[in-house]
């Protein structure tokens, strides 16, 4: 070897060692799964000052709610690269200061509590361990950028599965801490379905047992990623990874940048009703790849970890993808027209009787999302980000429509969002969407942002429907139905119940209704009416045919004590409807219809 060589050789090992030593290190043992625990071992290489902090998020993305992880946390220990013990103290609940005495790598060590399955934090038992770094893994703040590995040790019977690339059957690596935070990790026994379509590799890994059928899931995820081509046109992953964990009770999923963990009951994969529910939320997380992990609103770019990340757009982050989701099964015919029509409906009327619409804005309730507030005072005086969100988003999508003559929708909003703000750290702004709009529509939106988003302003919703050539009508006015006429004057008092066994509990109870002014509350229970004992069996029909012209005596338990009132009901002020199209729709409305869902507007059942 030449002097030069041999220089240039010492030059390029010495740069690949300082990579390497720039590495952080990552180990999970998993010690006693009978108890969820495990022990981490963490290494953070060349530490040249005097003290490291170290964190743990206390909150994990996708659940914008402080969740304080680091109460799951024990037995935590330092020590120097020699195997030194190293001074520490705690600084407040999720940071931890490390005292040097030397230059060196530290090492951390410390028990984890996994327990927290139906969060999707982190969860170990005898058959796998499902891993959300924000709740198991510690990081340093000036090293969030640095490489690093991640190793299990785990049964050999298990497979793990991770969005992060991997170099061993139990090892993956990522680019930096955010990557990690994004990218959880199943291992365990598990049922995986592997498949490629465009050069994308897709892998379905399902924890559990139930009555699944993984081969139609891969069908249905094959349509979906045909569909969400169609709106932004190219994939921020080359591999996709879904995990559904399916067992009792388990409800709920979070996205993440090329993987997703949806929670499934175990039977929730059939009949048809249900299982169109899982595979609406399999598209809401997927939609989420682009809408929130691609391009997401300032204020949660970059994430913070230890504190509340706030903005007022958090309805574009939920709402339009909720507004998706549905949509999406209806371009890719997975939902029938009249499956649509009805869960369209069931949303609607959902938003249209929640009291909350006319009190806060879209914009307000978004910022104030990290406050979970009591259910009775939410329904009053607040609304959802996903349900009037999707709602607006609808609104929206149907603007523009209008304004640009059926030219484009609410995808040329998506689309420029994706290929202007991809993974730009500061996020898009209100006047970033604004400024998209009034190019896409040549109208300046902001009076429609004014009173439909900052203010409570109500959607015309007969108007929004009759542009597809849709309608609203009265459920009581099909042909099916008998005695239309009666069951048309439903009687209402403005409660919602939550039957336990065979006690009636008031769930919530709408502001300024016959409940709310006969002084009923959240908690209530019901015992009689005028005289006559209730039941979770009987009390639906009790109170639909409640006479409306005179008041009604009510007996009801109120923290303890019994308690009488007096009510009287009304006519149903919100009545079940059916979403249908109109008898004769025209060729305009049928052409938005086409673009608006991809396909044919059919005729009235």
């Amino acid at each position: 070897m030449t002097r030069i060589n041999a220089f240039l050789f010492l030059i390029f090992s010495t740069l690949a060692s300082a990579q390497d030593n720039n590495s952080v290190s990552y180990q999970l043992t998993v010690t006693d799964p009978e108890h969820h625990l495990a022990v981490v071992n963490i290494t953070f290489p060349a530490i040249g000052t005097k003290a490291l902090t170290v964190k743990l998020p206390v909150w994990r993305s996708g659940r914008y709610e402080i969740l304080n992880l680091s109460k799951h946390i024990n037995l935590f220990t330092a020590q120097d690269q020699n195997g030194n013990e190293l001074v520490w103290h705690k600084m407040d609940k999720n940071t931890w200061k490390i005292f040097l005495k030397n230059p060196g790598d530290v090492k951390i060590s410390y028990q984890i509590y996994a327990n927290t399955l139906k969060h999707r934090v982190a969860h170990i038992d005898q058959t796998h361990a499902y891993l959300d770094a924000s709740g198991v893994f510690m990081f340093a703040p000036e090293m969030r950028d640095h490489p690093l590995t991640v190793n299990l040790a785990v049964p050999d019977s298990w497979q793990s599965i991770s969005g992060m690339e991997k170099t061993a059957p139990h090892t993956f690596i990522a680019d930096n801490y955010d990557q990690l935070v994004d990218s959880p990790i199943e291992s365990g026994i598990h049922e995986l379905s592997e498949f490629e379509l465009e050069d994308i590799t897709y892998q379905i890994v399902i924890w559990g047992q139930g009555n699944h059928d993984i081969n139609d899931i891969e069908k249905q995820i094959t349509l979906m990623h045909h569909e969400v081509k169609k709106i932004w046109q190219t994939f921020p992953y080359k591999r996709y990874v879904f995990m559904y964990h399916a067992g009792d009770g388990l409800r709920g999923a979070t996205e993440h940048v090329n993987s997703t963990i949806i929670q499934q009951d175990r039977f929730n994969f059939k009949p048809r009703k249900s299982y169109l529910k899982v595979l609406a939320t399999t598209a809401h997380e997927l939609i989420h790849t682009w809408n929130v992990k691609a391009y997401r609103p300032a204020g949660i770019a970059p994430y913070n970890y230890s504190a509340e990340n706030y903005s007022d757009l958090f309805w574009m982050a939920e709402g339009i993808t909720s507004y998706y989701d549905d949509l999406l099964l209806m371009r890719a015919a997975i939902y029938t027209q009249k499956e649509y029509f009805s869960k369209l409906a069931e949303d609607l009327h959902k938003h249209l009787s929640k009291p909350g619409r006319h009190v806060e804005s879209l914009a307000a309730t978004s910022f104030d999302t990290w406050l979970k507030g009591d259910p009775q005072q939410t329904h009053n005086a607040s609304v959802s980000i996903y349900l009037e969100g999707s709602m607006t988003a609808w609104y929206l999508d149907q603007e523009i429509r209008r304004l640009t003559d059926n030219k484009l929708g609410m995808d040329e909003l998506q689309l420029r969002l994706y290929q202007q703000h991809n993974n730009i750290d500061r996020g898009y702004r209100k006047h970033d969407v604004l400024n998209l709009l009034k190019d896409i529509t040549g109208t300046d939106l902001s009076e429609f942002w004014t009173q439909y988003i900052e203010g409570t302003a109500p959607i015309d919703f007969d108007a929004l429907l009759n542009f597809y050539g849709l309608q609203k009508t009265l459920k009581s006015a099909s042909k099916e139905d008998e005695n239309s006429d009666e069951e048309s004057a439903k009687s209402w008092i403005g409660a919602a119940l939550n039957m336990s066994g065979d006690a009636v509990i008031i769930k919530t109870v709408d502001s300024n209704s016959p409940a709310w002014q006969a002084g009923l509350n959240a908690g209530d229970q019901l015992v009689a009416i005028d005289g006559i004992k209730v039941s979770s069996k009987d009390i639906e029909k009790r109170v639909q045919q409640l006479n409306t012209q005179k008041p009604h005596t009510v007996h009801y338990f109120s923290a303890g004590r019994l308690l009488e009132t007096q009510l009287t009901a009304v006519v149903e002020p919100n009545p079940a409807f059916k979403i249908e199209p109109v008898k004769n729709p025209s060729k305009k409305q049928k052409a938005r219809y086409k673009l608006w869902t991809g396909q044919d507007l059919l005729k009235k059942d």
